[in-house]
């Protein structure tokens, strides 16, 4: 995407008074990102905007796939702290797991040992989401 394309889908999911508007952009980014775009992407997950965060949490899961999980599981936290249901956030992970199942478990397995909280809990609740692909 072109740095002008950015600013506008950034403006428009932080400018929540056109919901319809806001979420137009959040498909639009989830549709036309690309591998390029992954740094500002994860940029993103530290907004300060609950709805930026999840709207990039999309994409960032089909494009970056498991090795985003430790930033996923962090911002997908944050979302709770600040009071948010994540409900998109939450498809988003599912869609994941459902994807690259085995992968998933193997990230997620290491990540239910960590020292960080949010990490450990939110990894062992994603788990429990991981059918192996296995006959």
């Amino acid at each position: 995407m072109t740095d002008t394309e950015w600013r506008h889908i950034l403006e428009t999911l932080r400018d929540l008074s056109d919901i319809n508007a806001a979420a137009l952009d959040a498909t639009r980014l989830h549709k036309e990102a690309s591998v390029e775009d992954l740094p500002g992407l994860m940029g993103l997950l530290g907004d300060e905007d609950a709805y930026v965060r999840e709207a990039a949490a999309w994409p960032i899961s089909e494009l970056a796939g498991p090795s985003a999980l430790p930033d996923l599981l962090l911002a997908y936290q944050r979302g709770f702290e600040e009071g948010f249901d994540n409900d998109g956030f939450t498809t988003a992970l599912l869609e994941l797991v459902q994807a690259e199942p085995d992968t998933v478990r193997k990230v997620l397995q290491s990540l239910s040992k960590s020292d960080v909280v949010a990490l450990r809990e939110n990894a062992t609740w994603l788990q429990g989401f991981c059918k192996s692909s296995d006959p």
